[in-house]
């Protein structure tokens, strides 16, 4: 580039002495002008690598401390695990329970068809605690299947057969509409706004798991984060709003997830780590309010 415009230069300076236009000042001042355009240009080339290696580096930083933060929320996470495991657990376990007594139901249906005036009364009975126990065992089971998000269990608790001569017809019961993605968000973020963070993040994880390409999804995994940073577990919420900086480049939550972060980073007392990722904030987003708020918690980080 250097060579290309100096022979410009010169090419052009030469051709102009030959022709008799120009005096030997305006020469030199032409070549003087070339050569400092050519160090400007020299400059901005160098001063674009420089900004493509700091980009590199802080990327580099950033994905440096979210590793090195992966191992200290290990161990919650694996309790978190085992809640769901023995909640997933308590629901097959009604699940089974609720079958039993269906079970029991039709038998003691059955019987009370055969039996004679007498026993049909003391049947009768034993049907009638077993359909109260069986009502309210299902109405447990729905309560935490709507709670996991889950698809409602088909039908409803048996009801207990009139004694007929004539053999009972069973009616299905019409099993409850799924819970549709706005329903469940929704769900989701009252537990959150009410203060149940836990059972929020729950239903949240459970609305990224079933739309995962939803229009609110990076919104599900903001929140998750949020809730974190709310329960100060400041480790978890940096791994999560990295979740949303990963999986949701173009959402309109990464420059809350990168104010968050920075807060979080602030508050474990790593100021370095969150003066870093303010100023990638201000950097990425300057016109942003989220820039703004940056600026103003750098100011007590120096």
């Amino acid at each position: 580039m250097r060579a290309c415009h100096l022979f410009f230069g010169l090419f052009l300076a030469g051709t102009l002495f030959m022709t008799g236009c120009v005096s030997t000042d305006q020469i030199q001042i032409l070549e003087n002008r070339v050569t400092s355009l050519e160090m400007e240009n020299n400059r901005q080339i160098s001063k674009n690598k420089e900004k493509q290696k700091r980009d590199e580096e802080i990327n580099r930083q950033v994905s440096e401390i979210v590793d090195e933060l992966k191992p200290r929320v290990g161990r919650n996470e694996t309790a978190i695990h085992e809640k769901y495991a023995e909640t997933m657990s308590l629901i097959e376990g009604l699940r089974l329970e609720v079958q039993r007594l269906k079970g029991i139901i039709e038998e003691t249906n059955y019987n009370v068809q055969q039996a004679g005036q007498q026993d049909r009364q003391s049947v009768e009975k034993t049907l009638e605690r077993l359909d109260n126990a069986i009502t309210k065992n299902f109405e447990k089971l729905t309560a935490l299947e709507k709670y996991m998000g889950f698809e409602p269990s088909a039908g409803g608790p048996p009801t207990q057969a009139p004694p007929s001569s004539e053999d009972p017809s069973a009616t299905p019961a019409t099993p409850e509409q799924d819970t549709t993605e706005a329903e469940l968000y929704a769900a989701a973020k009252k537990l959150l706004d009410d203060g149940d963070r836990e059972n929020a993040r729950i239903q949240f994880e459970n609305f990224i798991n079933r739309f995962p390409d939803s229009g609110n999804a990076d919104n599900a995994r903001f929140w998750i984060a949020d809730s974190y940073y709310m329960d100060k577990w400041y480790e978890k919420a940096i791994l999560e709003y990295q979740k949303v900086l990963e999986q949701y480049p173009d959402s309109n939550k990464t420059a809350a997830a990168l104010l968050k972060q920075g807060y979080a980073f602030a508050e474990l007392g790593e100021k370095a780590n969150a003066r870093l990722i303010l100023r990638e904030l201000i950097k990425k987003s300057p016109e942003s309010n989220e820039a703004k708020y940056a600026a103003e918690k750098l100011k007590t980080l120096n």
